[in-house]
Formats: structure tokens, C-alpha cells, sequence
């Protein structure tokens, strides 16, 4: 499917990809320490003041990972699904990760934390604020009465839901950062039904 973008779009994309590229190609010929900001926005031609609009650190340039959003167009969908809760969570905890993890940069993810795993700590940084994010919408949906929790549910299975979903989609990652396959989709409802079946047979 092709994408309508403006000019505008797509200079913006053109120009995070040059920094992506250049900080990549850097760390990768020199380690992390070599892909300075100043390095970067030299090799990409742009200032550093260009270079902050487009990343707020220069592990993201390297990484090609953007700071966590929520969409409303992924709340929207999470509020109209009519599947169980514990699924839905979960595909809003993807749909989240998917704002700041982007698909397309993902096989240069894998081979740069490979060679320097010490870039982990920003992908955690980056987890940290996708929780955030996720327990704000789920909790508002709980305050508006659109979450159905067994037993009338309570705090703590409110608690449980969102620390197994976000189990499962940390899961979901993870399998498919070791595969080589270039789309996550086939994971997620194969890592739900993994996590269902250990629940049920672990009983």
C-alpha cells in the first residue's frame, strides 16, 4: 500500500533517515562512543540543533528508535475491540512499542545490540515510557467502566492484567528480535496463546 505523503513528510523522513544512517555507520565502524552528535550531524549535513528535532539522544540515531506515543488512533481501536481484555491490552502495549521500535530499522537494531549490547539500556528507557503510556490508557478505560476484569476484578487483577500483558508483549519482542522475520504480527498471537496454555496447564 503506498503512502500519500506531503513534501513535507517527506523531507522529515528523508532527513531522520540520513542522521539514522549516518549515526548507524558510525557506531558500527567505531562502537557507540564514535557516533558523537557532532560526528553524526556532520556526516547526515545537518546542524545539531537539526539533529535534536529529530532525536532527542543519539542512541535513538543509532538504534533508529523514535520516543513512545500514543496514538489515538490505537486507543480508539483498543476502546472498540470486542476481543477478551487480556488481548486487547496487549495489542495496545504493540501498537505502542511499534511507535518507538519501527519495523523498518529493526534488522540494523538487531546487528549494531549484537556488536555493543550495552545500547539495551535505551531500549529499556524506551520500554519504561511505552508502560507509562499503557497503564494511563488502561486505566482511564477502568475509570470509564470499559474493562471487564473476572470477579468483579479489583486492584491487584487490574495490576495482574497489565503486568501479563506487558510480560507477553516483552515476550513478543524478544522472539521476534532473535528471528530474522521482517514482520512481528505472527508473534503476538502465537506469544498470547504460549502464555494461556503455560496458565492453564500450570494450575
Amino acid at each position: 500500500m503506498q503512502e500519500n505523503l506531503s513534501q513535507r513528510e517527506r523531507n522529515h523522513r528523508e532527513s531522520w533517515n540520513a542522521i539514522h544512517q549516518a549515526a548507524f555507520d558510525l557506531a558500527r565502524d567505531g562502537g557507540p562512543g564514535a557516533a558523537t552528535v557532532d560526528e553524526i550531524a556532520t556526516r547526515a549535513g545537518v546542524s545539531r540543533r537539526t539533529f535534536f528535532n529529530y532525536f532527542p539522544v543519539k542512541e535513538d540515531a543509532v538504534l533508529g528508535t523514535r520516543s513512545a506515543e500514543l496514538d489515538p488512533a490505537a486507543v480508539e481501536r483498543f476502546h472498540a475491540s470486542s476481543e477478551d481484555e487480556l488481548t486487547r491490552v496487549v495489542h495496545l502495549f504493540v501498537a505502542v512499542v511499534r511507535t518507538c521500535l519501527p519495523e523498518e530499522t529493526a534488522a540494523r537494531r538487531r546487528q549494531i545490540i549484537a556488536d555493543h549490547p550495552q545500547l539495551r539500556a535505551r531500549l529499556a528507557e524506551l520500554l519504561a515510557q511505552v508502560e507509562r503510556l499503557v497503564h494511563g490508557a488502561v486505566h482511564a478505560e477502568a475509570e470509564q467502566g470499559g474493562l471487564r476484569l473476572p470477579g468483579g476484578g479489583g486492584e491487584h487483577a487490574f495490576e495482574a492484567l497489565l503486568m501479563l500483558a506487558g510480560g507477553i508483549t516483552k515476550f513478543t519482542f524478544s522472539r521476534y528480535h532473535e528471528s530474522a522475520s521482517e514482520s512481528l504480527d505472527p508473534f503476538i498471537s502465537e506469544s498470547i496463546a504460549q502464555f494461556r496454555n503455560v496458565v492453564e496447564n500450570t494450575r
